[in-house]
C-alpha cells in the first residue's frame, strides 16, 4: 500500500476516530493527540496485510484513548473546582431527525455521565450504541469476548437511561430558556427562569482555578436563582451575550470586547425542565471553544476545522 493510499484511508476514517476519541476523553486536544498517534502508528505499520483498516484504526485509537483516560484520572486528583468536558461549536450534516440523535451523544451532561462509567464500559457502549459496531468487532477492539462486551454495554446503557441525560428539547423551547436566562442576567429577576428549573437542579462551573468562579456545586432551584440574581447579574449584565450551538444544543457565550468570559450550557429532562447548568470559565478551554468548530455527521463522526 502506498503512502498516498494509506493517508487517503486514514483521512476517510478520521471523522469517526475523532468523534470516538472526543466522547471517550471529553477533551478536544487529547482527542486530537489520540487520533494523531493513531495516524503515526498507521503509516509506520510494517506487519501483515490489514484486511479491514477502519477496524484496525478504531482498535488503535480506542486503546490509545484508554491509556489517556488513566493518566487523566491521575491529573484530576489535584484539579481545582469542578471539571467540565471541553466544549465545541457544532453544525450538522444530517436530517433533523438524525441531528437530534447525534446531538444527544454530544451534550455536556452526556459526556460528564460517561466519566462515571468504567473506561471499558464507556468504550463498549460508545462503539456499539453510538458507532453501530457489532459486538464481535467491539470484542476485537477491547480484547474481550463478545459476551463480556455485551454485558459492559448493557450496564452502561442502563446507567445512561436511568440518568436521563440524552433528551434534546425542541429548538424553540431551548430559545425560550436562553431568553429567560438572559433576562435574569439583565435584570436580576429570576422569576421566569426559575419556573423552568427543576427543584433539584444543580449548577457547576469549571475554571481550573485560573479565574474566579464558584468552586462547589450549587444545588436546588432557590440556591441557583439567588446566585444568578446576586452574582452573575451583577457581573455579566453589561456584557455581550450571544447564542451558539454548543455540543449539539443552544447555549450562551458571554463576551466583553474581544475576551470570552464564559460559555453556558444546559441539560433538560423529558419535560423540558433544566436539571443541570454548566458554566465554562476555564480560559484555555474557552479559547479552544472559540476556534474549534465541528461538523457532526452520522455514526458519531466529527469533522473539526
Amino acid at each position: 500500500m502506498t503512502d498516498t493510499n494509506q493517508t487517503a484511508i486514514f483521512e476517510a476514517t478520521r471523522p469517526q476516530l475523532m468523534g470516538l476519541a472526543y466522547r471517550l476523553l471529553g477533551s478536544v486536544s487529547d482527542a486530537q493527540d489520540a487520533v494523531q498517534d493513531t495516524y503515526v502508528k498507521w503509516i509506520s505499520y510494517t506487519g501483515p496485510r490489514i484486511e479491514t483498516p477502519p477496524a484496525w484504526l478504531s482498535r488503535v485509537c480506542t486503546n490509545r484513548c484508554l491509556d489517556l483516560i488513566k493518566s487523566a484520572k491521575r491529573k484530576r486528583v489535584d484539579y481545582i473546582g469542578q471539571w467540565i468536558p471541553e466544549q465545541i461549536q457544532t453544525a450538522f450534516e444530517a436530517s433533523p431527525e438524525e441531528q437530534m440523535e447525534i446531538a444527544s451523544s454530544l451534550t455536556t451532561a452526556f459526556l460528564l455521565l460517561l466519566e462515571r462509567l468504567t473506561p471499558k464500559e464507556r468504550a463498549a457502549y460508545l462503539l456499539h450504541d453510538i458507532f453501530g459496531k457489532p459486538f464481535d468487532e467491539v470484542a476485537a477492539i477491547l480484547n474481550l469476548t463478545p459476551v463480556n462486551c455485551r454485558k459492559l454495554a448493557t450496564r452502561a446503557r442502563a446507567f445512561v437511561a436511568k440518568n436521563n441525560v440524552r433528551h434534546i428539547p425542541e429548538k424553540q423551547h431551548q430559545r425560550d430558556l436562553l431568553h429567560a436566562f438572559h433576562q435574569a442576567l439583565l435584570t436580576g429577576d429570576t422569576g421566569a427562569f426559575g419556573t423552568m428549573l427543576r427543584a433539584d437542579a444543580d449548577l457547576r462551573a469549571d475554571s481550573g482555578g485560573k479565574v474566579i468562579a464558584v468552586r462547589e456545586v450549587l444545588e436546588g432551584q432557590e440556591t441557583i436563582c439567588a446566585f444568578i440574581s446576586r452574582v452573575l447579574s451583577d457581573s455579566w449584565s453589561q456584557k455581550r451575550v450571544s447564542t451558539q450551538m454548543i455540543n449539539g444544543m443552544l447555549g450562551l457565550v458571554i463576551e466583553d470586547e474581544e475576551q470570552t468570559h464564559a460559555a453556558i450550557s444546559f441539560a433538560y429532562d423529558e419535560d423540558g425542565n433544566v436539571g443541570h447548568i454548566y458554566i465554562m470559565r476555564h480560559p484555555d478551554k474557552l479559547s479552544r471553544l472559540a476556534v474549534t468548530k465541528s461538523i457532526a455527521a452520522g455514526s458519531g463522526s466529527l469533522k473539526l476545522n
